[in-house]
């Protein structure tokens, strides 16, 4: 988006607090700082209530008194190691001795003590990470009820934090326009945008409303529907990735227009040619079948059943492209993946610039996209989905709305049924026996145009210029 506006003549600056790691030409960043104040608060000082009484009501204290356990543990020891080493009469000694004995009485029953609410506090701070029990969800739907859109400021105060950083960094940069990528980033947009027409300079705010993704609690839910609530409407514009999605965001958020449609395509190239990418990366012949799953591994994407379907397909290959190689959960997969004795088949590689995406791919046989029957998979094209289509690669995806019916309108691949993994067995053997029968289905006329960056560019540009006027 950067780049295209960029290209279109408008001068662009990318905030955010992530490094920046692919810059385009001319475009200027600035980096912000978050500093989880107001958000950790509630964390770091748990009320106690009837669950916990006897826990530390802030952090400092709990730190403090168990550092204060193990110093005067060291002094105690360092004080027998005196008694063994330094003559001493009798006497003095016993007296000594027993003075000793009570020092660590007393110590005992202090460590016991701090021991006590140094684990109730541990545990209060565990349930204030993972609000999600009983007491949690009461507690939550009461402020639903009772606060309304407001709700977000009790359940979820940390988006305040990112006002503090934020704010400063938009009234410094004076934009005219904010493109607002999520809902965390729109209330910030739209205080700027009301600051900012107060002091005569008036500001769009665009909001990027991406498909909702299940938050880790009820409380963090509410907390994301209420915010949004709070500020879609007061946005000049609102973008998202499919059709379905923007009628629903418009019927969610009482909007006046549909959302524009803008889904993150690759841009149109000449057909990738095969020899190398994936393939050599993983040291694999011409004729070894490789399938490739591109993108962050989370396990309602899939990725389970890659592994699992391993020992029913004997020599087929599996390419993970991912963000992180660290990633915990890639961690379980490859112990999964050692259990079945198919460790060698697994092999995990790191992303590659977005523009040599479709000719890395190609090499492949087999794009998938195994993902789960949720929500927030059911309405929208993934973006791999399009870099496989652009790496002209047959796909096997799951029986989710969107992939679906647009795998079996193109005949580009076959359909499973979503964690099933002998029908994803099903599903990969039937390509493999006849790949040319699915790359043909890219060649229709204009089918790989449409799902291009320059062509799902277009509705974007042409909404900043409405907004802001004529390009310059």
């Amino acid at each position: 988006m950067a780049a295209a506006a960029r290209a279109a003549g408008y001068e662009v600056t990318l905030i955010g607090r992530a490094p920046a790691t692919a810059v385009p030409e001319g475009v200027a960043v600035r980096r912000v700082s978050v500093a989880d104040v107001i958000g950790s608060h509630r964390r770091v000082r748990p009320r106690p209530g009837l669950r916990w009484p006897l826990a530390y009501r802030s952090a400092e204290a709990y730190t403090h008194r168990t550092t204060l356990i193990e110093a005067r543990r060291a002094l105690l020891a360092t004080r027998g190691a005196e008694l063994a080493l330094v003559h001493r009469p009798l006497p003095l000694r016993a007296m000594a001795r027993c003075g000793y004995a009570m020092d660590w009485m007393r110590h005992g029953v202090r460590a016991a003590w701090t021991g006590a609410r140094a684990a109730q506090h541990r545990a209060a701070v565990h349930r204030r990470e993972r609000p999600d029990a009983r007491l949690d969800n009461v507690v939550t739907e009461l402020a639903r009820l009772l606060l309304g859109r407001r709700a977000w400021r009790v359940l979820e105060p940390g988006l305040l934090d990112e006002e503090v950083a934020y704010g400063p960094v938009l009234e410094s940069v004076r934009p005219h326009l904010i493109h607002a990528l999520g809902h965390r980033t729109l209330g910030v947009a739209i205080r700027a945008a009301l600051r900012s027409e107060a002091a005569g300079h008036r500001i769009e705010v665009v909001w990027d409303a991406p498909p909702q993704v299940p938050a880790a609690s009820r409380r963090s839910t509410v907390a994301a529907d209420a915010h949004a609530r709070t500020f879609a409407a007061e946005a000049d514009a609102v973008v998202t990735v499919g059709d379905r999605l923007a009628h629903e965001l418009r019927a969610r958020h009482g909007l006046s227009a549909t959302p524009t449609v803008c889904r993150n395509a690759p841009p149109l190239t000449a057909a990738p040619s095969r020899p190398g990418g994936v393939r050599t990366v993983c040291h694999l012949s011409e004729d070894t079948p490789l399938l490739v799953h591109i993108g962050k591994l989370l396990p309602d994407r899939g990725p389970a059943t890659v592994i699992e379907a391993l020992p029913k397909l004997y020599d087929l290959h599996a390419a993970f492209v991912v963000p992180d190689a660290d990633d915990p959960y890639l961690a379980e997969l490859r112990d999964r993946a050692a259990q079945l004795g198919v460790h060698a088949r697994l092999h995990v590689l790191p992303y590659v610039p977005v523009d040599e995406i479709a000719g890395f791919l190609s090499s492949a046989d087999i794009g998938v996209l195994p993902v789960h029957q949720l929500p927030h998979h059911q309405a929208v094209l993934a973006s791999r989905y399009f870099e496989y289509a652009h790496a002209r690669l047959p796909v096997v995806v799951s029986d989710v709305r969107a992939m679906a019916a647009a795998t079996l309108e193109l005949g580009n691949g076959e359909v499973f049924r979503a964690g099933d993994t002998a029908d994803f067995v099903r599903a990969v053997g039937a390509v493999l026996t006849n790949p040319k029968r699915y790359r043909k289905a890219y060649d229709r006329d204009d089918v790989l145009r449409q799902w291009s960056w320059q062509t799902e560019s277009a509705p974007l540009l042409d909404l900043y210029a409405r907004l802001l006027g004529p390009r310059h």
